[in-house]
């Protein structure tokens, strides 16, 4: 798996005693779903993946209410082997722009508490104003973008006491020395044709 910026950001958000349910928003093929799948198979005990494109059967969960127990009981029908754990459970949304009434439900969870909710989606430009509206006040956001050069240069194997070297000559617009200069002008090429994507 690839070391990610977004790793710390969601130990930090789910450290945070006030956190709210989280939007995970960015482009197709970014990273989105590897890095929550990621976090919550390691931080919880119970982790529970719905997928709104793939698994078209859950966008009725929302059709009788957006109360949690009404929502986890629509679940149950569908599945009921899914274990809902109340503090140990972690709801992952994944492509909500094909089930916009899933924000509608955030504040329900966020007010509740007794689970966390991740939610992602892809080109939801579209569809974001409905779901800012349907959610403001009661969820939180982060963009995830491609990889940017420092998590490239961590997928190539540099370890950060080195990376940490090189921001703090960046930030001090210090030169690298000559050998150093061409290492990281080739890796930055490599880079650039990758195109940041993971």
């Amino acid at each position: 798996m690839l070391k990610r910026k977004i790793d710390k950001y969601l130990a930090d958000w789910l450290a945070n005693p006030n956190h709210k349910p989280l939007i995970v928003r960015g482009a197709r093929q970014v990273g989105k779903t590897e890095s929550i799948r990621l976090f919550g198979k390691t931080h919880f005990s119970h982790f529970i993946e719905i997928n709104f494109t793939l698994q078209k059967t859950y966008r009725s969960i929302f059709d009788t209410g957006y109360e949690v127990d009404t929502i986890i009981k629509n679940i149950s029908h569908i599945n009921p082997s899914l274990p809902f754990v109340p503090g140990k459970t972690l709801l992952f949304f994944d492509e909500m722009q094909d089930c916009p009434d899933c924000a509608t439900a955030l504040k329900s969870f966020c007010m509740d508490g007794r689970y966390e909710v991740i939610c992602s989606g892809s080109l939801m430009g579209l569809y974001y104003r409905q779901i800012e509206s349907n959610s403001v006040g009661y969820k939180e956001d982060y963009i995830l973008h491609s990889m940017d050069f420092e998590e490239f240069l961590y997928a190539n194997g540099m370890n950060e006491f080195a990376i940490a070297a090189l921001r703090k000559k960046f930030e001090a617009r210090e030169s690298l020395d000559e050998a150093m200069h061409g290492k990281m002008m080739d890796s930055f090429k490599r880079y650039l044709f990758v195109g940041g994507l993971p």
